[in-house]
């Protein structure tokens, strides 16, 4: 697809440019396609369903009644889904990971609940009903038709859809690394800011509320930040890139009081869009919206 075939508004065609340029470079960097992409970072979304909720999982339960289906896109080891099931009917993960979904009937099974079907399968391809409450969480980053993949997640929402997203995607607090382990510069992937034109090009207006702002999540030792600096940057083992890791690991990584930080990268606003809005002095759980 060439520059006078990119589809849409301008919002959109830059979206796609810019998606379309990170998978290229990543893909240059790799030695080859992985299997399954998140299998080494599954431990990192594997969080417990009976914790008290964060801001994140609050603020989507505002928005979740306890007779509501919820369809969880991209709903990975399950970190909204499980807690979502012990407040509401039932929940649907749609998740093509292997690694992922192995994770979640794990988490499941420990659990001891039973109000969840698992379809894996990618958004696109999947064949699902429509359910009360859709949630796209952390997932639209790096998705280049991200038009249609919307549209679906509309198509799907009998109530409400709720897209949690970053104003920039996590992955790009490893652009310095980056641009000084493998000498160029990385091209970042969106996020809410770019995501909200692109909707607005679509005729949706959501709400959106900011849920957080936080840092980063730590690394708890110094070999978990060193391994996933390596993920992320796709060093290959005795490579000129892994010298030059381990050379600027120090300017790269910075001890703190809950383990290791990337260094010189600020907090990051977390967002909410909720479509439609919902209607001032109507109950949450209404199904009129």
């Amino acid at each position: 697809m060439n520059k006078e075939t990119l589809p849409g508004g301008p919002a959109l065609r830059r979206w796609v440019r810019q998606v379309r340029a990170h998978h290229a470079q990543s893909r240059r960097a790799m030695a080859g396609e992985p299997d399954d992409f998140w299998r080494p970072h599954v431990t990192f979304f594997r969080q417990d369903p009976y914790r008290p909720p964060d801001p994140a999982l609050a603020a989507v339960l505002r928005h979740v009644g306890p007779e509501d289906t919820v369809l969880d896109v991209g709903g990975g080891a399950g970190r909204f889904a499980l807690p979502l099931t012990l407040r509401c009917r039932q929940v649907t993960v749609v998740e093509p990971s292997a690694s992922m979904v192995e994770a979640l009937e794990a988490g499941r099974q420990e659990a001891g609940i039973e109000n969840l079907a698992v379809v894996r399968s990618t958004w696109e391809e999947a064949q699902v009903p429509a359910h009360d409450v859709v949630l796209c969480a952390h997932v639209l980053y790096g998705i280049e038709r991200v038009d249609l993949f919307v549209k679906k997640l509309v198509e799907h929402a009998r109530r409400r859809l709720l897209i949690l997203m970053f104003m920039e995607a996590p992955v790009n607090a490893f652009d310095r690394a980056w641009r000084l382990v493998r000498r160029e510069r990385r091209v970042g992937l969106p996020g809410i800011g770019l995501l909200l034109p692109v909707l607005w090009e679509l005729g949706l207006y959501p709400d959106l509320e900011m849920v957080q702002q936080a840092p980063p999540r730590p690394f708890p030792s110094r070999d978990v930040a060193l391994e996933a600096l390596k993920l992320r940057l796709y060093i290959l083992p005795g490579s000129p890139e892994e010298a030059r890791l381990l050379r600027l690991f120090s300017r790269l990584v910075e001890p703190a009081s809950d383990g290791f930080r990337l260094r010189g990268v600020p907090p990051r606003w977390e967002g909410l869009l909720v479509w439609p809005p919902p209607r001032v002095g109507l109950d949450k759980t209404s199904p009129s919206y």
